[in-house]
């Protein structure tokens, strides 16, 4: 389960680093000149996220001792960003609100395991 979650967690942080950065790119984030203070502080707990959620994985791929702590806090930034995300984008576009729904799912299960496994004294 916990190279399933780094894998998971590694896929996750890129892939939204990379989605960000060609969004800002091309200047989609039209968001940026008609609510810029919001908009910031939400790329930057996007990129937070991103960014925690490649170090974590890399750390519990790795088996560093701080791996798993660091997973389980990534992975409940990125299930708030993407319970945020469907709310924000769900109304208008159904396939990303399955999108998210699945990547919040997964990242509830993958963190919920690891709850469970360390109440159990299972994991460190």
């Amino acid at each position: 389960m916990k190279k399933k979650a780094a894998i998971f967690s590694l896929f996750c942080g890129v892939a939204m680093l990379v989605v960000w950065t060609i969004l800002l790119a091309r200047g989609q984030v039209v968001e940026l000149q008609t609510s810029p203070f919001e908009t910031i502080f939400l790329l930057a707990a996007e990129f937070l996220t991103a960014i925690s959620l490649i170090v974590s994985g890399y750390g519990l791929l790795m088996g560093k001792s701080w791996g798993l702590r660091a997973c389980l806090a990534a992975l409940g930034m990125l299930l708030y960003c993407t319970i945020f995300s469907v709310g924000a984008l769900g109304a208008g576009n159904p396939p990303a609100a399955v999108f998210f729904s699945v990547i919040a799912i997964l990242a509830f299960i993958f963190s919920s395991q690891f709850v469970f496994e360390s109440v159990k004294g299972g994991t460190q």
